[in-house]
């Protein structure tokens, strides 16, 4: 029985791997008389950024001269354009395949930036991934914005992964990077101001108080404190009545109160 069994396995995958076989010479010969008659672009994240779009991409390939429309599909080199794409600063991924409709489909998912740095070499983006890539001329990402003194390691117009030597900048890239993934964070912290990488300050959206941070050490646990902080307090004593929170010093939180101001 299980001789016999062994036996109609054999016959059955031979089978298979000939079909296999047929098809695929089938669709091969087919792919060389069908040419491509449109391109389908899809973006990632085109909710959330707007760094490039279905058009840019089109006149990107046009730029490139890769001739695309009227091309059989089975010359089409899909690693070509990924590449083409891939090498655009704002591109985190790029992905092209055609169909046995005659239609180039690409995808082309955005970087998604966690700060905006304005460094005095030049002004950049620090993506999730800890990318830095340029600013784009053509649109702006609402993410926190990084000022004051910041001196990188590279030129102007560099892409790529924070170098090492760069310490300052992994510590922001975290410190963003937390920024972004905390729904409340996220929304309330508008710009960083870096008097030296151990006097930091935040200016929030909401509230026209200075949150003294200090240095980027226990960042998370000082921010906890602040958070409690707004809970407890805020809603007796009111957004208006403190004009500076100081967060340097141990387990508290020093509050400011505004100058009271008077009428004669």
């Amino acid at each position: 029985m299980r001789t016999k069994s062994a036996i109609t396995t054999g016959v059955v995958a031979v089978l298979f791997v000939a079909y296999l076989t047929v098809v695929t010479g089938f669709v091969s010969r087919e792919r060389q008389h069908i040419r491509c008659r449109a391109i389908r672009v899809t973006i990632g994240d085109s909710a959330v950024n707007r760094f490039v779009d279905a058009a840019a991409v089109r006149r990107l390939l046009d730029y490139e001269n890769l001739t695309l429309l009227g091309t059989p599909v089975d010359r089409i080199n899909t690693r070509q354009i990924e590449a083409t794409l891939q090498a655009q600063p704002v591109v985190r991924e790029a992905q092209a395949c055609t169909s046995i409709d005659g239609v180039l489909h690409i995808r082309v998912g955005q970087r998604r930036p966690v700060l905006r740095v304005l460094a005095e070499q030049g002004s950049f983006y620090i993506d999730e991934t800890g990318c830095i890539f340029p600013f784009s001329p053509d649109y702006t990402s609402y993410v926190p914005v990084v000022t004051g003194r910041i001196t990188p390691s590279f030129k102007a117009g560099y892409t790529g992964d924070i170098p090492e030597r760069d310490y300052f900048l992994k510590q922001l890239y975290a410190f963003g990077l937390f920024l972004e993934r905390s729904d409340f964070w996220r929304a309330q912290v508008l710009q960083i101001h870096v008097k030296n990488p151990r006097d930091i300050e935040i200016i929030p959206r909401v509230g026209n108080q200075l949150i003294k941070l200090g240095s980027l050490e226990q960042y998370e646990y000082k921010l906890k404190k602040l958070y409690a902080f707004y809970r407890e307090a805020l809603p007796r004593e009111g957004w208006e009545r403190f004009s500076k929170f100081d967060l340097r010093y141990g387990n508290q939180v020093v509050a400011t109160r505004r100058a009271s101001r008077t009428t004669g």
